[in-house]
């Protein structure tokens, strides 16, 4: 387990360091609260480079989005959820929005149990999602 640099609040000074699975909970769990598509962005402490895993939250749908990029996918990839949405979803992070494809969204508890994975291994891509690649 790592400890990760959780960054999803355009207000503070910098990221939140969560150490524990409860400390990332509760990071999640604020951003479920505000009930809009928000991301939260999830860098492994003190080796930002090493790995991203982007954490689509949205509480008002139960949905969410995931985007990865790492030594096992440097060219990124983005969840691929069953249900095909009539627009792009889009998910915010830090005031600016992000398009993502119409069958990126994957059930909440699915978002967060990556997100648990993602600290627990230090960082691996997420097994147990079907993955598409980046638009990028």
């Amino acid at each position: 387990m790592v400890a990760l640099d959780a960054w999803f609040d355009w207000k503070a000074d910098g990221p939140t360091t969560v150490r524990t699975p409860a400390e990332l909970d509760a990071v999640l769990d604020t951003v479920v609260e505000w009930n809009d598509p928000t991301t939260v962005q999830l860098l492994i402490h003190g080796d930002p480079g090493h790995a991203i895993l982007d954490v689509g939250l949205d509480g008002s749908t139960g949905r969410g989005v995931l985007y990865y990029s790492g030594p096992d996918a440097p060219d990124a990839c983005i969840s691929k959820g069953a249900d095909i949405a009539e627009q792009p979803p889009l998910y915010y992070f830090t005031g600016s929005d992000t398009e993502f494809p119409v069958d990126a969204e994957i059930p909440l508890a699915e978002a967060r149990r990556a997100a648990h994975e993602y600290m627990s291994t230090g960082g691996a891509r997420p097994t147990g999602i079907e993955w598409q690649p980046s638009w990028n």
